[in-house]
């Protein structure tokens, strides 16, 4: 079963509530953060998926938080490069990616 969170918090709460890892309170997405979890959907089909637009809404900086079995067996730098290359189209638009990835 996948679980994917729609969340939408002020940046600087939602860095550090990301960081801590006590994403709480739901949100709509914005079109950008939609985008982000479909891609990673269909290309993970993950356990937990989380994605947030950490910029105060303007939709440059996103903090994606992942886990999923395609992970299994694959370091935190493959599986960053793993998802690095399922959103390679988007990132150049964006200023940053706080990225958190997890075999499950």
């Amino acid at each position: 079963m996948t679980m994917i969170l729609p969340l939408r918090l002020p940046a600087r709460l939602a860095a550090s509530r990301f960081v801590r890892g006590s994403l709480t309170r739901l949100y709509s997405l914005t079109a950008e953060e939609s985008m982000i979890q479909e891609k990673l959907s269909k290309a993970l089909q993950p356990k937990k998926l989380q994605v947030v637009d950490i910029s105060g809404g303007c939709g440059s900086m996103f903090a994606i938080d992942v886990s999923s079995e395609k992970f299994k067996g694959l370091s935190i730098v493959k599986q960053h490069k793993l998802v690095n290359e399922i959103l390679k189209e988007d990132i150049p638009r964006w200023h940053g990616l706080q990225l958190r990835t997890k075999a499950e």
